[in-house]
């Protein structure tokens, strides 16, 4: 088992997403199976994950992305739930949006795989509007926490914006095995 059994049927969640405020957003704890996760984490420690490209910029500062190559398997194994038929039909049955598409683990366009390192910065913005191989609409993000050896003064949070992207409405705290869900549009700005 990947997915906390809890979470496999979002239909039950559907009125706590599109209710949330400033955005449609779904907060789920112990998301990853509990087993499942202590041993990816295990491996997360032994294995340094290859960032292909870092970003140092007036938005984004000691971030790095995996460019999806050599993920541990553990890894892969999520991605590729996440990218399933049943999951993502359960996501449909959340969001109500009926032909909703996975990006593919093999996407080398996108990554799955985010790190922010010391003192990273990830100032508001919204997300690239369309998947770049197909076109299709991107819309719908799932962030996954990881790290198991974290500190809440380290930051980390995601922050939900305005409209704008000017001001927080909200400050998703930092919490291991933690899922945020969040509808994409061209108002959803987020940040960490």
């Amino acid at each position: 088992m990947i997915i906390n059994q809890l979470y496999e049927n979002l239909d039950e969640y559907k009125n706590t997403f599109f209710c949330a405020k400033p955005f449609p957003h779904l907060v789920l704890d112990e998301f990853i199976d509990p087993s499942f996760f202590s041993d990816l984490t295990k491996i997360l420690k032994d294995n340094k994950i290859v960032l292909g490209k870092h970003f140092n910029s007036t938005v984004e500062t000691n971030k790095g992305i995996s460019l999806n190559t050599a993920l541990p398997e553990k890894l892969k194994e999520i991605i590729n739930y996440l990218n399933s038929e049943s999951w993502v039909e359960n996501l449909s049955k959340l969001t109500k949006i009926p032909d909703i598409f996975p990006v593919t683990s093999s996407n080398k366009h996108l990554a799955n795989y985010h790190e922010m390192r010391e003192s990273g910065n990830l100032a508001p913005h919204v997300d690239h509007s369309h998947e770049p191989v197909l076109g299709k609409p991107h819309v719908l993000n799932i962030i996954i926490y990881l790290s198991e050896d974290w500190n809440s003064n380290f930051g980390g949070n995601t922050l939900l914006y305005d409209r704008k992207g000017k001001e927080i409405k909200l400050n998703i705290p930092y919490k291991k095995n933690r899922a945020v869900i969040f509808l994409h549009t061209p108002y959803s700005f987020h940040g960490v």
